[in-house]
């Protein structure tokens, strides 16, 4: 499944990052707010970003990547205020991986150096 992660997009790929990150500190599964920050102080590192990256973003890329068997969906037993179920999300992959596929996107080369620097420290 691995192959499938080169026609991911830059937002795509900048979730994923922050998945990983989420995860090697033990808060996954994560909801697409929690994600959604992440991604945002990661932004600003990123080259071919502009601007920020919004919670919609986000919200887009995880549905596309549940869809494309990237993430996968938990139930984490919250409600939103609404009353919907709201998914959480981990990696169908582990952060090694992802770190060894992205490295040669030097767009997102300060994202995966750092995180592959907190990897080393765990």
């Amino acid at each position: 499944m691995t192959d499938q992660l080169h026609a991911t997009t830059l937002v795509q790929r900048l979730t994923l990052l922050g998945i990983a990150r989420l995860s090697e500190t033990g808060r996954t599964p994560a909801h697409a707010g929690e994600i959604s920050r992440v991604c945002g102080e990661e932004a600003a590192a990123v080259d071919g970003v502009v601007g920020t990256v919004s919670e919609a973003d986000v919200t887009r890329a995880l549905n596309e990547l549940d869809a494309e068997g990237h993430v996968e969906t938990a139930d984490a037993g919250e409600r939103s205020p609404v009353g919907k179920g709201r998914p959480a999300y981990e990696l169908a992959y582990s952060t090694a991986t992802l770190i060894e596929f992205f490295d040669d996107d030097d767009r997102l080369q300060p994202v995966v150096e750092s995180l592959d620097d907190q990897v080393s420290r765990t």
